[in-house]
């Protein structure tokens, strides 16, 4: 794993700084709150993405997509709408409990579904890829607890959990396939 002074801090983009912030009081919080695990679980894996040690712009981007350019065709737009529109709004909507299954059954889908990427592309290529130990350490697990719980709740409504976890394999399978063909039509 790269250390602070092997690569200069390039965020793309300012709220990766706002999330990595926000990291450590939304952690402690999570120990009273168990309901912000999730956001903690994203923060630090966004945290580990985009601010330190950073670098997952380029490799998404050259290593996973193919692309010559470090930050096409996944962009800084795309990377705020992506981690902060859905997951930051996906992370929160726990808070609201079994009445907001459905975008929880799509956050912890799509938790899964990333961590399966990054473990994946590391077991592949042998080596460590940006977000990889925040995958393995906290997205994999929140995802498979947070659906475990879901499941065995009585409140929670069949019909909006399967719709979240469709939500959630369509969102996390269909990432790539849309990328590249934005990378394909460039």
């Amino acid at each position: 794993m790269p250390g602070a002074s092997d690569r200069s801090l390039n965020t793309h983009g300012k709220w990766p700084v706002v999330g990595a912030a926000a990291l450590v009081p939304v952690t402690a919080a999570s120990i009273r709150e168990p309901r912000l695990r999730p956001l903690a679980a994203l923060l630090s894996h966004q945290t580990e993405e985009w601010v330190w040690p950073g670098g997952f712009l380029p490799w998404i981007n050259r290593e996973v997509l193919g692309s010559s350019d470090d930050e096409f065709p996944i962009d800084r737009v795309s990377g705020l709408i992506i981690n902060v529109g859905f997951g930051w709004l996906l992370s929160l909507s726990v808070l609201a409990g079994p009445k907001a299954a459905a975008p929880q059954a799509m956050l912890f889908t799509s938790h899964i579904g990333n961590a399966a990427l990054h473990i994946g592309w590391a077991a592949r290529n042998r080596k460590y890829d940006p977000g990889l130990a925040s995958a393995a350490l906290a997205l994999l697990p929140v995802g498979v607890l947070g659906l475990r719980s879901l499941v065995r709740d009585p409140a929670v409504k069949r019909g909006q959990l399967t719709a979240g976890i469709a939500a959630g394999v369509a969102f996390a399978a269909g990432m790539a396939p849309f990328f590249k063909t934005r990378l394909r039509r460039s």
